[in-house]
């Protein structure tokens, strides 16, 4: 399971995961346990409906700690100020109509609803019910009211409900659940109100109805990057050519194949953006006319494919780049810190990250690299064999500090 954030991310963290009775409780048996696994130290308060679908000895078992559920058991401390300040983060998964009501209107009655009270700006809800009752306009103006009092919302997904009912109200899966949450813990937001564009994946050239020239880039940097970019507090897209790898949450997303749809794509949203980065790894060359039909083998001796240079993206863009940040990639064998000094210069841009390429280690279809990142202010960084989140994390701050400190 891919999820997007740097790998030290959850280290340390506490977390109070709050436990209410709806149907999707037994997501957050699988979120505390990827938070634990990740170095996170959570503590469970149920609320006595959630107990009915969910036991307490789960949880135990699973975080190592004590599930809280009464409001009077403090042990000598007074339990509901004491786990709201001993925590970073109070989670409620999955948060019902019922406690939607109660964090909005600042009823306390229960441990989960009262804890609430003493943390709000703490406080992440992630509602999940039926499709009818989320329309509801009293639930969405108790969301409205939530917001409004600086707590943050995980809205739901659409889909097939548990009640069988296609519609708004199903929780986030925890990939996406343990990402929302990343944006919203990650400080500081050093990109707030900057547009981040980002291109990723392998763009295809195709010859015939069958077959295509392209590159093993699986996308996955391209989607840490963008994860990355917002968890920092920028507004994100991302224009995704082909990819392998799972798409990370609550990011915008135009889906592309070639480099003249990827040309297309750019050139609307680019006078946009503030920072393009652009890391899909693009096809150098094309087939001027693909064959309109699969080419046959029967019959031939030999077969000659002539193909010409496909269009130069970054060059195309950065002489009308202005006050924009240009970030460009480059995947590279040998000589990184040359290629990199010499594609800075030749294409205008103002950073370039140089990949090595390494089989089964660096670059393409791994889940690490090593780079080296040179900017126009003279900045010359070598970082070893990063995991490619981690190092997504590398780049960005970079950029951030050179760019806006």
């Amino acid at each position: 399971m891919i999820v997007y954030h740097p790998l030290s991310f959850w280290k340390d963290k506490k977390i109070l995961l709050g436990v209410t009775g709806g149907i999707a409780a037994f997501k957050a048996v699988s979120l505390a346990s990827y938070l634990v696994k990740a170095g996170a130290i959570v503590t469970v308060c149920m609320t006595q409906h959630a107990q009915k679908l969910v036991g307490k000895s789960t949880f135990e078992a699973i975080t190592g700690r004590r599930v809280y559920d009464d409001l009077f058991e403090g042990e000598g401390n007074i339990v509901h100020i004491s786990l709201a300040r001993e925590n970073q983060c109070i989670v409620i998964v999955p948060a019902t109509a019922n406690i939607v009501g109660k964090v909005a209107n600042g009823i306390a009655d229960d441990l989960l609803s009262t804890l609430v009270l003493v943390a709000p700006r703490q406080v992440v809800v992630a509602p999940a019910m039926n499709v009818d009752m989320w329309r509801n306009p009293i639930v969405q103006e108790n969301i409205k009211r939530i917001e409004e009092k600086g707590m943050q919302v995980i809205p739901p997904d659409s889909g097939i409900l548990a009640c069988g009912e296609v519609g708004t109200g199903r929780l986030k899966e925890v990939e996406d659940l343990v990402e929302e949450i990343f944006y919203r813990l990650y400080v500081p937001k050093k990109l707030c109100r900057k547009r981040v564009l980002v291109t990723a994946g392998a763009t295809r050239e195709w010859l015939d109805a069958v077959r295509f020239i392209s590159n093993p880039s699986s996308g996955l940097m391209g989607c840490a990057l963008a994860s990355m970019a917002r968890a920092l507090g920028g507004e994100v897209k991302v224009i995704m050519a082909s990819s392998s790898v799972r798409f990370p949450s609550g990011i915008a997303v135009e889906r592309v194949e070639t480099v003249s749809e990827m040309q297309e794509a750019l050139k609307r949203a680019f006078p946009s953006c503030d920072i393009l980065l652009m890391n899909a790894a693009v096809s150098d060359f094309q087939c001027p006319t693909p064959f309109p039909s699969k080419i046959k083998k029967e019959g031939r001796e030999s077969f000659s494919l002539s193909l010409v240079p496909a269009p130069d993206l970054l060059s195309s863009i950065t002489p009308h780049k202005g006050e924009k940040i240009v970030v460009g990639f480059c995947a590279e064998t040998e000589d990184l810190l040359n290629e990199a000094r010499r594609k800075l210069k030749n294409k205008n841009l103002d950073m370039i990250v140089a990949n090595r390429i390494t089989k089964g280690e660096s670059g393409f279809e791994t889940p690490t690299s090593q780079a080296w990142v040179v900017d126009r202010k003279g900045n010359e960084i070598e970082f070893p064999l990063l995991d490619k989140r981690d190092l997504a994390e590398e780049i960005l701050v970079h950029l951030v500090r050179t760019f806006f400190e």
